[in-house]
């Protein structure tokens, strides 16, 4: 993966268009990825997260195709694919595409016919490593072919459809937050999202003197191989068994009193989900008040949590975590943890910004020496969420 910080916009992706296609764009529009600050696997148990958008993100660029076909290229330098318009709302081929088509037949449900469109799409949001280069991709995808068709799709709406499309076009049962904030991330902002509502709350994210470091660590995951749907399903059955609708509303009380009925494994993984709440709550007073010591606090306890009782990081992830505390810098870092669904993929960690790129620096060359991994890493601010940059 490559935490690439090439910058993608209007300028960059319309001469590939028209080199492409032979004409010019209609309509250019952008969607973050996001970094998921803290809040891990709360959304589908209606909890709360606090992610930001990131300043990476995925642009698409459509107009009407001459061919009465669809023509999509995933990604510059791609194969060109084309689709029949009445294809087009099924699953096939290639694979990325059903993050397009996802999007057209949900699209098509609420009464917006996508005739045929000549499509190209680029990203510098970093792929598979929990980053949710998915969620830029169907929330740009969206607002860009919402806007070619004159439909008037709310950023909540943008954010359900590609939900949708992850449970019904990719087989991931996810939760809600990674479309949501790509959707309605802003500049300088943290979002906290109550996934029981989707009421949310922009956190000012925009002191100089702390950056947020996102370190690969070059293990691809999937969550489409069935761990993410066997917790969720784990959480279910948790909250079945404490009698309330979801684990959004236990507390750690009643999971210690139940911990015999619930036995070891849902016991655990009740405890990661009711503790995170809690940590989330922390984690926004704490930057919000700019107490970045107490933000790392809560950062620490996550990722101990996520690894001990969720399960769901990695050697190599908690290896990197580890180094923060290790490392001749290690006291620039407020704290370090996880991010994104797991089994690898990035951590994110809070650091003094005058240090930042000698704690990156450190880090790399640490986990080198510790896995024999070579690996990068991205300093980010938050970014702004969906958003036409051109067109209608």
């Amino acid at each position: 993966m490559d935490l690439e910080q090439r910058e993608i916009n209007v300028g960059t992706i319309s001469p590939y268009f028209e080199q492409y296609f032979g004409h010019k764009p209609t309509v250019v529009a952008a969607s973050p990825g996001r970094v998921n600050l803290i809040g891990e696997h709360t959304d589908y148990n209606n909890g709360f997260v606090l992610p930001m958008a990131l300043e990476n993100n995925c642009v698409v660029a459509v107009a009407p195709s001459p061919t009465g076909k669809h023509r999509w290229c995933g990604s510059l330098g791609d194969t060109i694919y084309e689709i029949p318009v009445e294809e087009a709302s099924e699953k096939g081929e290639p694979f990325w595409s059903n993050y397009v088509r996802g999007v057209v037949a949900l699209l098509g449900r609420r009464g917006i016919e996508v005739g045929p469109v000549d499509m190209l799409i680029d990203s510098n949001v970093p792929r598979g490593g929990g980053l949710s280069s998915s969620a830029a991709l169907e929330v740009a995808v969206c607002t860009a072919l919402a806007a070619q068709f004159d439909a008037d799709i709310s950023s909540k709406d943008k954010a359900l459809i590609g939900q949708a499309v992850e449970h019904e076009f990719v087989n991931v049962p996810c939760g809600i937050m990674d479309q949501f904030v790509s959707a309605h991330g802003k500049k300088g902002h943290a979002l906290m999202l109550d996934c029981a509502d989707l009421e949310y709350k922009l956190i000012p994210m925009d002191d100089p003197e702390v950056s947020v470091l996102v370190l690969d660590s070059a293990v691809k995951h999937s969550l489409a191989d069935g761990a993410y749907g066997q917790r969720r399903k784990q959480c279910e059955e948790a909250a079945r068994i404490l009698n309330v609708p979801s684990l959004r509303e236990a507390d750690l009380q009643m999971v210690e009193a139940t911990k015999a009925e619930l036995g070891d494994v849902r016991y655990r993984r009740a405890r990661h989900v009711v503790g995170e709440n809690n940590r989330v709550q922390a984690f926004a007073g704490a930057i919000a008040t700019r107490n970045w010591d107490a933000a790392g606090v809560a950062m620490r306890g996550s990722h101990a949590s996520l690894r001990d009782d969720y399960e769901v990081s990695c050697p190599e992830v908690d290896t990197l975590v580890s180094l923060c505390d290790s490392i001749p810098s290690a006291s620039s870092i407020y704290g370090a943890r996880m991010t994104g669904g797991g089994f690898g993929g990035c951590i994110v960690a809070l650091v003094k910004t005058k240090d930042v790129d000698k704690v990156g620096q450190e880090l790399l060359d640490a986990y080198r020496a510790a896995t024999g991994i070579e690996t990068i890493y991205l300093v980010t601010r938050a970014g702004d969420g969906a958003r036409v940059l051109s067109g209608k």
